[in-house]
This record gives structure tokens, sequence and C-alpha cells, in this order.
């Protein structure tokens, strides 16, 4: 977990961090719970490297260790004449 915390940092991530704490502090300024929740979620999401960002989401891709002729089965065909 801290690992996660520590490595990754990229340009989108710290604005992400920037811009949720600057909306925690003008939540608790102006006395709004939901601009502070939604700046505790957006500074979450950056800390521990979670969501979506602007590249999309990183889902990872599982790795087929198959080469392009293992994943083919052998197909039988018959010929089918008509009368």
């Amino acid at each position: 977990m801290l690992a996660n915390i520590t490595q990754n940092w990229g340009l989108m991530r710290v604005i992400r961090l920037v811009l949720g704490g600057y909306a925690m502090i003008e939540a608790v300024k102006a006395h709004e719970l939901f601009m502070g929740m939604l700046g505790l979620l957006i500074a979450g999401m950056a800390l521990f490297n979670m969501g979506c960002g602007a590249q999309g989401c990183g889902v990872p891709m599982v790795k087929n260790t198959k080469t392009k002729d293992q994943n083919q089965d052998d197909v039988e065909y018959e010929e089918v004449h008509s009368k």
C-alpha cells in the first residue's frame, strides 16, 4: 500500500491531488459538506492511484502465452452435394 502511494507519480496525478486539496480547503471555508466530500474523493483517488485519469483506465491486460497457431482449433468441413 505504501508503495502504491509513493510510486508512479505523474503530472495528472499531481494535478488531481492539488485540485482535491483545493476543493477541500474551499469547502471548509464555505462550510460546504458536499464539496468537501468531492474534494476528499478526488484527493483520495490521486493518493491511492485509483480510478481513471486523462489517459483512460489502467486495466491490466491478460497476457496470452499461446501463439497464434496454438489458439486455432482444427476445423473439419464436410462437403454437401445437392441432388
